[in-house]
């Protein structure tokens, strides 16, 4: 008892003195109240590829990684706009045998037109910074269930890429 007390005790004290020696040093933490908006409208995502519902789904990713920075995002009228558009998506073979691909990759590209002001911001090409893989062995529910599985998580990849590239836009 007396034991886990002390450990949480110096835990504490450990802790307390890192907050002391970050801020002593004029580092700051980064977050969304240090940006000169509160909140994005995200246009319409336009989808340039012949995949299906690619734009709900980044629209998707999008919205809920902006909310996670504590960011609102509005139908109209945010304090900035974003104009989203797909570029790319290819499914490539990794993994074969015996002339059965039994592993693919998802390569999708996204270029975001950023307006705020009047002043407007490109960023061509974000991909996801790892790389989405899925299996494809199996039926071809199961495939194609594991392919929408990694197709969300690519969304969900470039959305973080997208909006930790305008806040450090911003953060400059």
């Amino acid at each position: 008892m007396k034991n886990s007390k002390f450990k949480i005790y110096i835990f504490a004290i450990c802790i307390l003195q890192l907050a002391f020696s970050l801020s002593s040093c004029g580092y700051r933490l980064i977050g969304s109240g240090l940006l000169p908006f509160n909140s994005v409208t995200i246009k319409p995502v336009q989808n340039r590829t012949y995949e299906p519902r690619l734009e709900e789904r980044l629209h998707n990713a999008l919205a809920k990684e902006f909310i996670n920075q504590g960011i609102e995002v509005r139908a109209s009228g945010g304090d900035i706009g974003l104009e989203p558009v797909i570029t790319a998506f290819q499914l490539g073979a990794i993994g074969a045998i015996d002339n059965e691909v039994k592993e693919q990759s998802i390569i999708m590209n996204v270029d975001i037109k950023l307006t705020d002001r009047g002043k407007i911001t490109e960023f061509k090409a974000m991909e996801s910074p790892i790389k989405i893989t899925f299996q494809s062995t199996g039926t071809v529910t199961e495939s194609v269930a594991r392919k929408e599985t990694a197709t969300d998580k690519a969304c969900r990849e470039i959305a973080k890429e997208i909006v930790g590239r305008i806040i450090l836009t911003y953060a400059k």
